[in-house]
């Protein structure tokens, strides 16, 4: 029986350093999952899409994905700061999700944008029977997006025109005028043909190419707008929309001498 405890405790000391000599393995914590990002936005500028969001709770890093048919994405950049600017022309889907470590957040909603540019070069007096007087804004339009764009007129029976808003801003009180008879903060823009005829109802653009479309400003008539033509004073700004497909996009084009880095487009339906 002594034999019996003596091998018995023998044992447990064998085992106990054995124990004691295996190095312990490192547990591995996994970091909480971060926060979905929010507040994300994509704007067509400059020749760029910049897209944006709010700070995610728990971010480290954030990765953004990149679609050209709103349904498969594919990751092109991880970043630290919560934008980033992108250079591929098209129509154009983005999303971004918070990282931590090995952790992931949700993504964010899906935001799209279409490559279009635009500017004012000049403004000019309607010479139609019907827009005598009223001020016709020709826009140029570079289609980078290489799809069909229609910018939007009448409705189907060429009544309720889509308003295009027009605005005139004043450099040196840094404010927009209000207009010259009904005291509003823009003038009334419809879509027009080159001598100011308003009875059209959408204006297609090919896949690419340079374009112009023509705006008439509805209550903007010589001469009681001519000073707005003092480009050292004033600027015009004009919001115009367009549809692809289903989807509607909204640029704002102006005639400031930089204007055609000025302009800007992003999604609004």
């Amino acid at each position: 029986m002594k034999q019996l405890k003596k091998r018995m405790v023998s044992m447990m000391l064998i085992l106990l350093l054995l124990v004691t000599a295996i190095p312990a393995m490192p547990v591995e914590v996994q970091a909480a999952a971060p926060g979905r990002v929010t507040g994300f936005s994509a704007v067509y500028m400059q020749g760029k899409t910049k897209i944006s969001w709010k700070k995610a709770r728990g971010a480290k890093k954030y990765e953004i994905y990149r679609s050209t048919n709103g349904k498969t994405f594919k990751k092109v950049k991880t970043v630290k700061t919560r934008s980033w600017k992108d250079t591929k022309k098209g129509e154009l889907w983005y999303k971004v999700r918070a990282v931590n470590g090995k952790s992931k957040g949700a993504f964010s909603a899906a935001k799209s944008v279409y490559t279009l540019r635009g500017w004012i070069p000049f403004r000019v007096q309607g010479n139609s029977f019907i827009s005598a007087g009223t001020s016709i804004f020709p826009i140029a339009l570079w289609n980078d997006g290489g799809k069909k764009v229609s910018f939007i007129g009448n409705s189907k029976d060429g009544r309720n025109m889509k308003t295009h808003p027009i605005m005139v801003y004043n450099k040196q009180t840094g404010q927009f005028e209000k207009t010259v008879f009904t005291n509003q903060s823009y003038y009334a823009g419809a879509l027009c043909n080159a001598a100011g005829e308003t009875n059209i109802r959408t204006h297609i653009l090919k896949r690419k190419g340079k374009y112009k479309i023509y705006v008439a400003g509805l209550g903007m008539i010589y001469p009681y707008v001519n000073a707005y033509d003092d480009s050292s004073k004033y600027a015009y700004y004009i919001i115009t929309y367009f549809k692809v497909g289903g989807r509607k996009y909204s640029p704002t084009v102006s005639n400031e001498p930089t204007a055609k880095k000025d302009y800007m487009v992003q999604r609004v339906k």
